[in-house]
């Protein structure tokens, strides 16, 4: 009877590591190699409205590992970028024809994307390339809009707009599996589709690192 105790119990021990789901958490940082905003070049103020992003992206991860190399991953990537303008002021002195004075404006503007992609990574020990697809939602703040604002009286400046879209994420890259970390750096695509007719479709590629414990 003690025997076939010690057997179940050395069968479940031996058994838990193979159904097991480990879940990690880490970072990811890492840099865009292409703007996150389209604008199309419209106007505002006179001026082409024009969105350049910030080198940088970060955030957290959350990663489940799941059997035969199978894997899933959830993240909050934040970025900046920055935006180039124009305010329009009305000026009207008693006595004097009515006139429109333009000048520059500019503000950053914020991005959060939460990608969720499913994981695949290859057989290895120590390196291992991996491929992942899935779903990226994206919230915009701080974002100019074509329509303009009477946020003083006589002065017009673009809106602060908060916009949401959505898109396919695909991409790949290599981990490899450190004493106390895994270290995974790869590439991401991701498509995001237009969201309004000022906000056009844009091609996103990230160059990120992934840092799990």
């Amino acid at each position: 009877m003690r025997t076939e105790l010690f057997a179940s119990l050395y069968f479940c021990a031996a058994a838990v590591p193979a159904f097991a789901q480990p879940v990690s958490i880490g970072l990811k940082i890492g840099t865009p190699l292409t703007d996150i905003v389209n604008t199309n070049r419209y106007e505002i103020g006179g001026f082409p409205f024009e969105a350049t992003v910030t080198r940088f992206a970060i955030g957290p991860i959350l990663d489940i590992r799941l059997p035969l190399g199978f894997g899933v991953e959830f993240g909050a990537i934040y970025k900046r970028f920055g935006q180039q303008a124009g305010q329009e002021q009305d000026i009207a002195e008693p006595g004097t024809p009515f006139q429109v004075k333009r000048s520059p404006y500019s503000q950053t503007g914020q991005s959060w994307e939460l990608p969720l992609t499913a994981q695949y990574r290859f057989p290895g020990s120590v390196i291992r390339p991996y491929l992942e697809a899935g779903v990226s939602f994206n919230h915009l703040s701080s974002l100019f809009a074509p329509f303009v604002t009477h946020s003083q009286p006589g002065t017009y400046k673009p809106d602060h707009y908060a916009e949401n879209r959505r898109g396919p994420v695909v991409g790949g890259g290599i981990e490899f599996k450190l004493p106390f970390m895994r270290v995974t750096p790869g590439l991401r695509y991701t498509r995001y589709g237009q969201a309004e007719f000022w906000l056009p479709p844009v091609n996103a590629i990230d160059f990120l690192v992934g840092f799990t414990f």
